[in-house]
């Protein structure tokens, strides 16, 4: 998925492959879940805002169709540990899709 980006300062293709490359540990917190529920699966939708600095500054989840509070809270403190390259002028705000489905 691409994100949906709310500054022209911050370049779509850019985020998404920050964000994809940080995957792994937004899958982390998927898969410890679904050690407890294999059958768990859904999409979580996060919004997230890059400060002028880079941070992240506030991280939301708009959307929890997996219901499970225990992985939307792993992945909104991964996200708020980034610092990313981006330097927008004003605060960026993010929306990007995550689904997660068993391999089997």
């Amino acid at each position: 998925s691409s994100p949906e980006v709310e500054s022209s300062d911050v370049d779509k293709a850019a985020l998404a492959r920050f964000i994809r490359a940080r995957l792994s540990a937004i899958q982390s917190c998927y898969e410890a879940q679904l050690k407890r529920n294999p059958g768990l699966h859904g999409k979580i939708v996060v919004r997230f805002t890059i400060g002028s600095n880079g941070r992240i500054s506030e991280v939301d989840i708009d959307e929890n169709q997996m219901g499970n509070d225990e992985v939307a809270s792993c992945i909104r403190a991964k996200i708020r540990a980034w610092s990313t390259p981006f330097k927008p002028d004003g605060d960026a705000t993010v929306s990007y899709p995550f689904v997660f489905q068993p391999a089997n």
